[in-house]
């Protein structure tokens, strides 16, 4: 199809796909009848704006002359008597004029625009913009007098629609019809109306050439679970920014005797259908893939921030309706689909791979979005594991027919004009080219597996990187090593400021195993006492046997993977934890159960300060008056968080202290829950502490490399 000269005027493709990958694949229903969508979409709007939506259970007064637009047709008896306000926020929300806050609906800047002009025109303009082939639809009929099944016909050639139904083509038909966009001129055929023209003059039509569509190589997928299809969705509309999408650390069990990621996740999300305690799936979880209890705490936060877990009570954990539907459905693709709408880089990356490409080349796209190279390989791996991508070639990825069907539905970010700096360990930064070479977890695993790694003496790569380790976490680490010695001194102060001694084994193994027969008891205590330690610490690539589990424990040494210390190294990069706080992982028998409630208090700590700060923007925002630590947590009593008054006055005193400034003590009162606040310059705090930051790392760099 040619650019259609109705258009205002020629958009380039570029154009054309950011609008395509913005816009929704369905039109949500609407109920009571068609006559009554335009007026009763005008009406809700009023009502929402006028203050009215505040109860989502109780039904709006709607004027009698809505329903009576709606008169007895052949079938069932259309809608008379209005839904609740919960009934009607899934379209209005769809639609893209409203949203639910506190419970209660408000409009979008969209809506606000609707209210301000409520006319059909209106309402039409935001939905030529809104959804995929409602324009291009229009555009059909502007051609040609054209029946259902004939628009139909044209889409599916040019578009390759995978409607399995009419439904498709006959909501939009119904929509340009209500809004007087086209007309019937006999013989169940359409024709364009002089308003449509208009439309269709200012609107921008997306041509079958910007979505790149190859027939030749898609492959059938199975259509989503409603409740994945809800949140994808959401990423498709204003109710959820795709910046929203996070890039949190991943971990999943893959041991050789199991070694597919996905298929692991779903038996851990089996497990979880109905609620658990976070314990006993733990538990579960070490005892399905054996492994160390205290190495599978670090897989919790990824299994909720990727969407498939979530916490229903205290300590108590369910898969969440999504998740559910997935295992349900028995099709890992709706894996792929609940990671895409919760992570970044999913859908992207299938995108970015589309023709094939070099990793290195795919790890420097992933870079754009926040990720480093080690989050970009687990979701490779998901994708390799689901058949979306292939490697066609060693070092190279190809979006497979499956890949390229699944991505055309999926609403994708926007490509990055620049580069997000990923959010890794300080280690990483030291390394000249990211993309080049390894993470700093990845060479922990691979150099604990290979002894005789880069050319170097047996063990001393491993050694080097757990040095390299601990370093990052703050630590002032060295490599000692010899026959005689241990291998690495860490050292640091504690909370009364007084310097703390640990010596650390580095055991690599090409077996991948280490037993009691790898590790002196007497050499161990011997260089304790040389160095003075107060801790003992072996790391390897895992630990085997009953024996060496019990000697560790007896002797108060701190057993560690290899993986865990790398996930320890990105989490306190993420978190901002240091040396002070990570070394709970020295502390037998439980030291590394107490990082972890460590890590939980750290990541609901920012939560409740994000939280804090989001509620002074929008008190600004609405009525620039102060607000109370009570006030914010009365709020935050009806969401998922519930912060406590201690809590956020603990976040009021973290952000008022005047080396940050983002907060300005308004009036002062005896008991502090009681004290007012606003919010002070928040940007120059940020910039502040980013560059204080910057600066004191820059500086610690180049101490260690002189």
């Amino acid at each position: 199809m040619t650019e259609d000269k109705r258009a205002n005027t020629p958009r380039s493709l570029a154009e054309q796909r950011a609008l395509w990958r913005k816009q929704a694949a369905s039109l949500p229903p609407l109920r009571g009848g068609k006559n009554t969508w335009v007026p009763l979409t005008l009406e809700l709007v009023e009502q929402i704006g006028a203050g009215k939506a505040i109860d989502m259970a109780i039904r709006p007064e709607l004027p009698p002359r809505i329903f009576a637009a709606a008169p007895r047709q052949i079938g069932a008896t259309p809608l008379t008597h209005p839904l609740t306000w919960l009934g009607y926020s899934k379209f209005l929300k769809g639609i893209g004029l409203a949203f639910v806050e506190n419970e209660e609906l408000r409009l979008t800047p969209q809506g606000q625009l609707v209210r301000s002009n409520p006319t059909a025109e209106q309402l039409a303009s935001i939905m030529t913009n809104r959804f995929r082939l409602f324009t291009e639809a229009l555009s059909l009929v502007a051609e040609k007098p054209s029946t259902v099944e004939e628009i139909d016909g044209h889409l599916r050639d040019r578009y390759e629609t995978t409607w399995k139904s009419l439904g498709g083509v006959r909501s939009r038909l119904d929509w340009l019809e209500v809004l007087g966009l086209i007309e019937g001129c006999g013989n169940r055929r359409w024709r364009i109306s002089a308003a449509g023209e208009t439309l269709l003059k200012q609107s921008m039509i997306v041509t079958p050439q910007a979505i790149t569509i190859r027939s030749a190589h898609i492959d059938p997928i199975t259509e989503a679970p409603g409740e994945i299809k809800v949140l994808l969705e959401q990423l498709s509309t204003s109710e959820r920014p795709q910046g929203s999408r996070n890039t949190y650390n991943i971990w999943v069990p893959s041991p050789a005797s199991s070694p597919n990621k996905v298929a692991n996740l779903r038996t851990i999300v089996n497990a979880a259908i109905d609620p658990i305690a976070r314990e006993e799936l733990l538990q579960f979880i070490a005892d399905s893939f054996e492994l160390r209890r205290s190495s599978v705490d670090s897989m919790m936060p990824f299994l909720r921030a990727s969407g498939l877990l979530h916490e229903v009570g205290l300590n108590i954990y369910q898969a969440t309706a999504p998740a559910r539907a997935w295992v349900t459905s028995e099709d890992d693709v709706n894996f792929v689909r609940i990671l895409h709408a919760n992570m970044r880089f999913v859908g992207e990356m299938i995108r970015t791979v589309e023709s094939g490409i070099t990793r290195t080349e795919m790890y420097r796209e992933a870079a754009k979005y926040g990720l480093n190279v080690d989050k970009s390989r687990w979701i490779a791996s998901f994708l390799e594991d689901t058949n979306l991508i292939e490697q066609p070639r060693y070092g190279s990825l190809r979006a497979t027919g499956a890949g390229l069907t699944l991505v055309s539905e999926l609403p994708l970010a926007e490509l990055p004009t620049s580069v997000e700096k990923p959010r890794a360990s300080s280690a990483d930064s030291k390394r000249t080219s990211q993309e080049e070479r390894p993470s700093l977890k990845d060479e922990l695993v691979a150099f604990s597996r290979s002894p005789q790694a880069l050319g170097l003496a047996a063990g001393k790569a491993f050694e080097t990187s757990v040095r390299d380790a601990f370093r990052a976490l703050g630590f002032n680490a060295d490599v000692i090593s010899g026959s005689s010695d241990t291998d690495v001194v860490v050292r640091w102060h504690n909370e009364a400021k007084t310097d703390v001694v640990a010596i650390v084994e580095a055991k690599s193994r090409s077996n991948g195993q280490v037993t009691h027969t790898d590790v002196s008891d007497v050499a161990l205590e011997t260089h304790k006492s040389e160095h003075n330690a107060q801790f003992v610490a072996v790391v390897g690539p895992a630990f085997h046997g009953h024996t060496i589990k019990d000697m560790a424990v007896k002797r108060e040494w701190a057993l560690v993977d290899a993986a865990r210390l790398g996930d320890i190294v990105e989490t306190a990069a993420e978190l901002g934890l240091g040396a002070q706080e990570t070394a709970v992982m020295f502390m037998v028998p439980d030291g590394l159960d107490k990082l972890d409630q460590v890590v939980e208090q750290r990541r609901r700590e920012l939560s409740v300060l994000s939280f804090v700060v989001g509620q002074l923007a929008e008190e600004a925002a609405d009525t620039g008056d102060a607000i109370t630590a009570r006030d914010i947590s009365r709020d935050g009593r009806r969401t998922d968080l519930t912060p406590t008054v201690e809590e956020v006055q603990a976040a009021f005193s973290s952000l008022s202290q005047v080396e940050v400034g983002a907060l300005r003590l308004v009036q002062e009162q005896q008991d502090p829950k009681f004290s007012t606040y606003t919010l002070g310059d928040v940007r120059s705090a940020a910039m502040r502490l980013r560059t204080l930051a910057d600066t004191i790392e820059t500086a610690l760099l180049s101490a260690r490399h002189s």
